[in-house]
């Protein structure tokens, strides 16, 4: 396969795995998050700020950025969870802006510019994950991890929890639940699981800049859920894979394929409202499960 190939393959596994964590939230707990591309963004400056100052381990990067992100969404979800509906998606929209606009302006970390021409980390003292074939085959490991944790999840109690809060959040109150608790749990492993993708991504780029945390990035990934399907896992995964193949292919043509992808996101919604694998399903090659 070929280093475009590669690099290609390496932004759909990526994304799809952070679509996926974002599902937590939207699918089964609907809360709609407008802030993930902060823990996105974060994790990724967690690692590029190490590897600029000699930090090469990769267990080190990754443990710097689920420790920043862990913070940074405990603060977020605190203060989120307290509320319901777009409250909570103008909460996390507002923290997102915030932390976009100190990094966009600070020149620590290289002010617009982010920081440039990171280095690679190191598996192992020696063994640098220096190629696209290196990366492509981190994030595999990245997405099967994330995938099988948000499994388990989602067919646990926690997870039926997460169902009945999306379905009646004051119904679950009354039988004893603390949703709160519930909600700021669910928004931490989102959250986590998003900033370890990030911390990922300057092995594929060699930079992070503030513009990795831009509201529109946490449009892309809800876009990417809503293709795929939501409440399924499966279906955010072929929906960021699918997000990324199309904008790559119509960029390629032409300059405001925005337009393009922003027309097949209607149709999505118009005629396959349950996404690409809930109208797979539809069609006999599996059952719709809301909560599956």
């Amino acid at each position: 396969m070929s280093k475009f190939y590669l690099l290609l393959a390496f932004d759909a596994l990526l994304f799809g795995a952070i679509a996926m964590s974002l599902d937590l939230l939207i699918g089964y707990t609907g809360l709609v998050s407008f802030g993930h591309a902060a823990f996105f963004g974060l994790g990724a400056y967690s690692t590029a700020i190490l590897l600029e100052r000699g930090v090469v381990s990769l267990w080190a990067c990754l443990g710097f950025a689920v420790l920043v992100v862990g913070l940074y969404a405990l603060l977020v979800s605190y203060f989120a969870t307290a509320r319901r509906g777009i409250y909570f998606a103008l909460l996390t929209l507002v923290f997102a802006e915030v932390v976009y606009t100190f990094f966009r302006y600070t020149q620590t970390f290289g002010g617009s510019d982010g920081i440039q021409g990171v280095p690679p980390a190191q598996l192992v003292p020696g063994v640098a994950i220096d190629t696209p074939l290196a990366n492509y085959y981190a994030v595999i490991v990245y997405l099967a991890l994330a995938y099988a944790l948000c499994r388990v999840l989602v067919t646990s109690h926690f997870g039926k929890v997460l169902v009945a809060i999306r379905e009646n959040e004051d119904r679950a109150r009354f039988l004893g639940y603390n949703v709160q608790r519930y909600k700021m749990a669910v928004c931490m492993i989102s959250a986590l699981l998003t900033g370890v993708g990030g911390a990922l991504y300057p092995g594929r780029s060699a930079f992070a800049t503030p513009d990795l945390m831009l509201w529109t990035v946490s449009g892309e990934f809800i876009i990417m859920v809503m293709i795929g399907g939501l409440g399924t896992l499966g279906g955010p995964i072929i929906g960021g894979a699918f997000f990324v193949l199309l904008q790559e292919q119509v960029s390629s043509y032409v300059d405001w394929y925005f337009m393009v992808i922003g027309l097949v996101l209607v149709f999505i919604v118009l005629f396959m409202p349950r996404g690409l694998l809930g109208f797979r399903r539809m069609l006999g090659f599996g059952q719709w499960r809301a909560t599956a």
